[in-house]
């Protein structure tokens, strides 16, 4: 098989219904601030949160087929770094967020912190200069390093060898062992944070393999519609299979992890603890807390066992939005009873900002996509995706 290189050339039409989204987006979230700015606050970290995810994910699945030397990935790879790089946008988002830390978290009024003797140790650490501090290093170093093996990547492209794809692995393990405690910093700061007096050793790890689950996902789907557009046509149902394990495996892990949490949390059964899950049972959100393990293990499980489900891009993608759709409901349950503890409710306001972060997504992945070829052609792993057979 010849590899096809081209560039990704979107179309007139959808180029202004992205730019649309976008447009929306930033419309909803400025009359916000002027007519209901804690609600638009609220709704701006559920889906940034949400968009931000994909990136972070798509950098996870980057660096460790980079670690393990894996070729089978390079007809995907361009996919995975496109969402990869709209971590670039998303750093904008993290110091938008700042702006309205006022709004959204409790521990910025002094006299909640000071109300309570569990939240006195913890004053220092959530002080609005230290919280924006935490967060601006997170963003940097995970530009830097995004940066780098984006640019690594890309330049292949044009000067070919195995020196650009040499420095890879270095950059990939030095990401990862500073990655899993900021990531888990981030988790902490930006979610649980909203209740400041909840504890849990397993937070971070629940949020990133969420991500990681809901970027395969986004990965599948972006493939998919690539494909039906007459590109990637070195994708086979082998690379789908591929994917189709990983989504399936992620289900598992992310399944692991929360009953995992849960487990801990239940059976020590200390108030500081159970307060989280508590919440989540009230009468208004009892039924989104059955309904969300339900959406993001229980249907993906089951119907990604078949090998058939694996291979078969129309069921895959199916499975796949299935799958996205679990992340939205995750991202809500772990923030929105924070603010609204007796019912579950969808506003203007979350509509709006879904639709602009959608929009920014699509803009960050179509630029990419149209400024690079769709797959890396002077990889030195190309042949072994060219001929990439799953037995």
């Amino acid at each position: 098989m010849k590899v096809d290189a081209k560039k990704f050339e979107p179309s007139s039409g959808t180029n202004s219904l992205v730019m649309g989204m976008m447009a929306l987006g930033l419309v909803t979230f400025a009359a916000g601030l002027f007519t209901n700015a804690t609600r638009v606050w609220q709704a701006f970290l559920v889906y940034h949160c949400l968009a931000m995810g994909l990136a972070i994910g798509s950098l996870f699945f980057l660096v460790i087929h980079y670690l393990a030397s894996a070729g089978w990935n390079v007809a995907v790879r361009r996919v995975t770094e496109s969402f990869a790089s709209y971590f670039f946008v998303a750093a904008l988002f993290n110091v938008v967020l700042l702006f309205g830390t006022g709004k959204i978290y409790p521990w910025t009024n002094h006299a909640f912190m000071e109300s309570e003797h569990v939240l006195h140790g913890k004053i220092g650490y959530f002080g609005t200069l230290f919280f924006s501090a935490r967060v601006l290093v997170f963003s940097a170093v995970v530009c830097f390093f995004a940066w780098q093996i984006l640019g690594n990547s890309t330049r292949q492209d044009e000067e070919g060898g195995t020196a650009l794809w040499s420095r890879q692995r270095p950059l990939s393990a030095v990401f990862l062992v500073l990655f899993a405690p900021l990531m888990t910093m981030f988790s902490v700061d930006v979610i649980k944070s909203l209740d400041p007096k909840w504890f849990s050793t397993m937070f971070g790890v629940y949020v990133f393999t969420g991500f990681v689950q809901a970027s395969v996902a986004a990965v599948i789907v972006a493939v998919t519609m690539l494909k039906k557009s007459g590109y990637l046509k070195e994708v086979t149902a082998d690379h789908y299979h591929d994917l189709g394990k990983y989504l399936f495996g992620f289900t598992i892990f992310w399944a692991y992890i929360g009953v995992s949490q849960y487990l801990l949390i239940w059976y020590a059964n200390l108030p500081e603890e159970t307060t989280y899950y508590i919440q989540r049972q009230h009468p208004g959100w009892v039924w989104f807390s059955m309904l969300l393990p339900t959406v993001r293990f229980v249907l993906p499980f089951l119907l990604l066992l078949p090998r058939m489900a694996k291979r078969t891009p129309s069921y895959l993608v199916k499975v796949a939005y299935l799958v996205l759709f679990g992340a939205w409901l995750d991202l809500y349950w772990m923030i929105m009873p924070n603010f609204s503890p007796s019912r579950f409710g969808i506003s203007v306001w979350d509509v709006g900002m879904a639709v602009g972060f959608a929009g920014f997504v699509a803009f960050a992945v179509r630029k990419f996509l149209s400024q690079h070829n769709t797959i890396p052609v002077k990889d030195p792993f190309v042949h072994e995706t060219l001929h990439h057979h799953v037995y």
